[in-house]
């Protein structure tokens, strides 16, 4: 049951991480959001991952916690990765502008 809290608390701070990224907004949250609600997902996400670094050290220990938190960590970041780039591979593609000359 750890492994699934952490990886859940993992890819929750990670989509907070990346929904509070300017460049990921458009195609994450599906429009801009202002400067506060980026700086308070910032905040959320790194507090999430460190909740996750918590729960992985109480119920696995210390030692093999922090090995187990690195993996969860790289399965939560793939997994909101993954869905980013499901995302931007459905938008229909921009025609680019002739260029003069």
């Amino acid at each position: 049951m750890t492994h699934i809290i952490a990886i859940a608390l993992c890819i929750a701070g990670f989509a907070s991480l990346c929904a509070a990224m300017v460049r990921h907004q458009p195609d994450f949250v599906g429009r801009k959001l202002d400067a506060e609600t980026s700086r308070l997902l910032r905040h959320a996400g790194f507090s999430l991952l460190l909740a996750a670094l918590a729960v992985d050290m109480i119920g696995l220990g210390a030692g093999y916690g922090a090995v187990a938190w690195c993996a969860h960590l790289t399965l939560g970041a793939g997994l909101v990765l993954f869905r980013l780039n499901r995302t931007i591979a459905r938008q229909p593609v921009k025609a680019k502008p002739a260029r003069k000359g």
